[in-house]
């Protein structure tokens, strides 16, 4: 992590921000050591003059699969109710990461799920989400909180209520864009994009997108974070000798030997 956000700064020297995704699932196995690991992750950020939103749960799956949540997860290991349960396993989770760090001034903001709906919509993540909140307040954390969406301004609405930063991933669509910042006025709160940038196997076309996306966003008026910082096996993070690539075809801005990837400069003229 030091190598790969060093190179970040390096290239992409006014960055401010790194969105970080933690896992449930290694917490289940060592929590102790995730604990570990997320505070020098945050040590290393803050070496590199960088803020981290962590991301505490994630529902989009891929191949290969970075990990993460399911529906059948939720409903039976939040189930308070059903009595075969010791304990409601994601309390723990959050007090070890959350109520730890209610009061770091290296946490911009804790973002509750990446698009928790992408795997299906359903009515249980929006109440495990609400608990997921509630307990979080509970902790006492300090810095807001949100729920990363995919552009749709119908799920943007569903979570409105448990988020004090309208959190959303825009990918170039303008009326989504338009709507989540006509919904921030009406409630008041304000819109973060946590994800932007859409991929593509070509590196100018990349280019090309990027620059597209940025410039609206720009206009907007709002900050960006975008994805994905560095090569990785994780889905639609590295080229085809890595493994399969989707039609997000290749996301990252750096390549896995380090150097820039060509035509990715054009994100300096947005910082």
């Amino acid at each position: 992590m030091k190598v790969e956000l060093g190179r970040g700064k390096k290239y992409f020297p006014r960055i401010n921000t790194v969105r970080l995704w933690l896992s449930f699932d290694a917490s289940i196995g060592e929590p102790k050591r995730v604990a570990a690991n997320f505070e020098s992750a945050l040590e290393i950020a803050s070496e590199h003059d960088l803020r981290i939103i962590p991301v505490l749960f994630n529902n989009w799956h891929s191949v290969p699969d970075f990990g993460g949540i399911s529906l059948e997860m939720v409903r039976y290991w939040s189930n308070r109710q059903h009595k075969t349960i010791p304990a409601n396993v994601f309390d723990p989770y959050l007090a070890e990461l959350v109520g730890r760090h209610t009061e770091d001034p290296r946490v911009v903001a804790w973002d509750l799920c990446n698009e928790p709906f992408n795997s299906g919509e359903d009515p249980t993540y929006v109440e495990w989400l609400t608990w997921v909140c509630g307990r979080c307040k509970e902790l006492g954390t300090k810095a807001p909180i949100g729920v990363s969406l995919a552009p749709d301004i119908r799920q943007t609405k569903v979570f409105e209520p448990i988020s004090d930063i309208l959190m959303i991933h825009p990918y170039g669509n303008q009326s989504y864009l338009d709507d989540a910042l006509h919904l921030g006025v009406q409630t008041g709160k304000p819109v973060l994009v946590t994800e932007c940038c859409w991929g593509h196997v070509d590196d100018f076309e990349r280019g090309c997108i990027t620059e597209r996306e940025l410039t609206a966003i720009r206009k907007a008026g709002i900050g960006f974070l975008a994805h994905v910082l560095h090569h990785s096996l994780v889905a639609d993070c590295h080229r085809e000798q890595y493994g399969p690539v989707s039609t997000a075809g290749f996301m990252a801005f750096i390549e896995a030997d380090g150097t820039l990837r060509k035509h990715r400069d054009v994100f300096n003229h947005f910082t």
